[in-house]
């Protein structure tokens, strides 16, 4: 690709990104919050269910250039999850776009789709050769601003992972893990 296409796509981009912008006004800034889990779920690809202890929460920060893309930052703790023996206490920090709609009475709906590192945190029982991992961290949510400087927050977010998991000491399998939370809370906005 020559340089004049490669400056002609950069500019394009940036337009498309600032075309929001000027057609709705602009809403954007820096943002810090946290949630507090109300419910925690987990799917662990066919095994036995883990039973979720505790209480969960995430704290993120973000910018949110429109009112309709942002990036956002995000650390994540599940809890504990139990079965039996087997304990895992999942964390993870991911790396997030933030897509929704800012209506005029303040109200946005939005989702949240990025990369995370996922952390099992998980004992001996578990068997898990590694439980570290790269997954995907999603979730969907929604946001209000009743005052100026506050936006209070509603998600169901979720992480998911693939780890090896030893069956036995001859057999290693991949298994895929889905920790799910739903939340509320709010954040400071610059």
């Amino acid at each position: 690709m020559t340089n004049m296409v490669k400056s002609a796509l950069t500019l394009g981009i940036v337009g498309l990104i600032s075309l929001p912008a000027l057609a709705a006004g602009t809403n954007g800034g820096a943002y810090i919050g946290g949630v507090v889990s109300a419910y925690q779920d987990s799917d662990t690809d066919g095994a036995p269910s883990l039973d979720s202890e505790g209480t969960g929460y995430s704290l993120y920060g973000g910018y949110q250039f429109n009112r309709i893309i942002g990036v956002e930052l995000g650390y994540t703790n599940y809890a504990d999850y139990k079965n039996g023996a087997e304990q895992l206490s999942p964390t993870s920090i991911s790396a997030l776009a933030n897509i929704g709609y800012t209506f005029d009475n303040t109200i946005r709906p939005f989702a949240l789709a990025g990369l995370s590192t996922i952390d099992l945190h998980a004992n001996n029982a578990a068997n898990y050769d590694d439980d570290n991992g790269v997954g995907f961290h999603f979730g969907v949510g929604v946001e209000f601003s009743p005052i100026e400087h506050l936006t209070l927050r509603l998600i169901s977010q979720a992480d998911a992972v693939i780890v090896e998991n030893d069956v036995n000491a001859s057999q290693i399998e991949n298994r895929t893990l889905a920790f799910n939370s739903v939340s509320f809370g709010g954040s400071y906005n610059f």
